[in-house]
């Protein structure tokens, strides 16, 4: 499922005193199994670009396309559009409401029309995918541990089989084994179903760690669309609007000002262990 976006301006409270452009003539495409790093500081635009992206709210001009839906037609199907886009919205356990965790993960797969067979293969395939086994389907959503609870409203996304998965801060508020767990299980998402993966994040080792291309957004533009390695090397543009490198980078760099050199494009700790070790036997050789 590839997604496309020409033009694209959208205006919060057009007309009144508080109006704020919220997106300003953005363009980009994004194709079928991409796993995209959505960055920005608050206020920059990103939870506007992921509800056009869902058709929860429409441009005010351009277009918004995934697949063959053109979300900007007044006859689309909304129905269609959002069993292929899944939005998980940041801290998604608040809007667990059912008695059970195998009723909150099939609520989404009954409104589509599933039997209940359908419905318990449907969980049967996605617990394995964010790491629940099933003798946790009747207990109460309530009694599980927060990281549980996030994985059990992400399997509820999954459930309606979305194509393309967009993920606002899906690790906000856990400790880091919390945080770790739920990366994992994006990326094995990402890896088995070659879903397209949008990720929203405000942590730089996240995205680093996980995706394979970083969008920035900042004052409603768009101003990169690139690989991981060419958007973190801008060490400089991403400081001028209010971000940064992940911490491990701004390490190396500053090693690398006090004369010891590990190489460049290291955006991860396992690739600074990986440079460590390979300066360390260097200088055994020498």
């Amino acid at each position: 499922m590839s997604i496309t976006v020409e033009n694209v301006c959208y205006t919060y409270g057009k007309g009144s005193p508080f109006e704020k452009k919220a997106l300003d003539n953005v363009s980009f495409h994004i194709e079928d199994g991409d796993f995209i790093g959505l960055i920005g500081h608050t206020g920059s635009g990103k939870s506007t670009l992921i509800q056009l992206l869902n058709g929860l709210i429409k441009p005010d001009s351009g277009k918004v396309i995934v697949n063959e839906y053109d979300l900007t037609s007044e006859k689309i199907d909304m129905k269609k559009v959002r069993s292929t886009v899944g939005i998980v919205f940041q801290y998604p356990e608040y809007q667990l409401f059912e008695e059970t965790v195998y009723k909150d993960i099939a609520f989404g797969p009954a409104n589509l029309g599933k039997s209940d067979e359908e419905i318990s293969a449907i969980i049967e395939d996605v617990l394995p995918l964010v790491g629940l086994s099933s003798d946790i389907l009747d207990k109460s959503p309530f009694e599980l541990s927060g990281g549980q609870k996030r994985r059990v409203a992400i399997a509820g996304v999954l459930a309606m089989n979305p194509r393309i998965l967009i993920l606002d801060e899906p690790t906000a508020g856990l400790d880091p084994a919390g945080r770790n767990d739920i990366l994992s299980c994006i990326k094995k998402l990402h890896d088995k179903k070659n879903v397209t993966v949008i990720l929203v994040s405000h942590s730089m080792e996240d995205v680093a760690n996980t995706v394979n291309k970083i969008m920035v957004i900042s004052d409603a533009n768009l101003i990169a669309f690139d690989t991981v390695g060419n958007v973190f090397s801008d060490s400089e543009k991403l400081k001028n609007i209010g971000l940064n490198v992940p911490q491990v980078t701004r390490i190396v760099n500053h090693l690398r000002q006090k004369g010891i050199e590990l190489g460049s494009g290291i955006y991860t700790v396992e690739a600074a262990v990986e440079a460590i070790k390979k300066r360390v036997r260097g200088n055994d050789i020498c």
